[in-house]
């Protein structure tokens, strides 16, 4: 535990300034693209600030490539650290969560504030639940991508050492042939039969509505959670962190 929070308290101290760009452009951007479009000027800040919301979700994969970057840039110390590759990833993946959590907070918290202060949009105060929502379902979102980048981060690292600046490309197609690949599994009878197992019926209320205005879902139609759809996703996800956290300890560490 003491080693975790040592290379926390190390990750912070790297990435804290970054956060504090990430809050100054929380107010800067919804602010100056307000003003510099021709929109009603309250109406532009709701609106860009929800925008600026939705990109919290890239925020963690740009610190974690900063992190990363930084240890690779002291290889000497990094390589050679007696913390395993999961620990050290505990603590990248705590620290740029942490910061996105707060970011996200921040910009939240902007826009309550633009609401309240807003005139003759007493309809979208109504929408502040379902803001919280949406913050919430980025802050999950946001999670996922971390994983998923953190699996190509590892095969870029693997391949550079090799091919040296054409590994982006290749890590690129890669990526490109994961999407095709997981589109094609999701048309597959099996995915089908995941999807289909373990449906539940939800009943719809104003927690769920204002959740599925958050994330953007209909509800027109019974609302549903498809546990297995859920799980097949959650051991996809485990899955690649496991291959990837092997790869960076065997091939990149090594």
């Amino acid at each position: 535990m003491n080693q975790l929070r040592g290379l926390f308290m190390k990750d912070w101290t790297i990435i804290k300034g970054y956060l504090l760009i990430a809050l100054l452009l929380d107010v800067l951007i919804p602010f100056g693209s307000a003003m510099l479009f021709q929109v009603e000027f309250f109406e532009g800040l709701l609106v860009f600030s929800g925008t600026v919301m939705a990109l919290h979700a890239l925020l963690p994969i740009v610190l974690l490539s900063i992190l990363f970057t930084k240890d690779m840039d002291r290889p000497d110390i990094f390589f050679h650290s007696s913390a395993s590759i999961h620990t050290i990833n505990a603590s990248k993946f705590a620290a740029v969560l942490l910061a996105t959590a707060i970011s996200l907070v921040w910009i939240s918290l902007l826009t309550f504030v633009f609401l309240l202060f807003a005139p003759d949009l007493e309809e979208m105060k109504s929408f502040i639940p379902s803001g919280a929502a949406f913050a919430a379902g980025i802050l999950f979102f946001s999670l996922l991508i971390t994983i998923i980048y953190y699996f190509y981060l590892t095969m870029f690292y693997t391949m550079k050492p090799k091919i040296g600046g054409f590994a982006y490309i290749v890590t690129f197609g890669l990526f490109i042939f994961g999407l095709e690949m997981w589109d094609r599994f999701m048309a597959t009878d099996l995915y089908a039969a995941a999807t289909d197992f373990w449906v539940i019926q939800l009943n719809e209320s104003e927690l769920l509505t204002n959740i599925g205005r958050g994330m953007m879902i209909s509800f027109e139609n019974q609302l549903t959670l498809h546990v297995g759809q859920l799980l097949v996703s959650t051991l996809l996800l485990i899955l690649l962190y496991l291959i990837a956290a092997y790869w960076f300890e065997k091939k990149v560490r090594a």
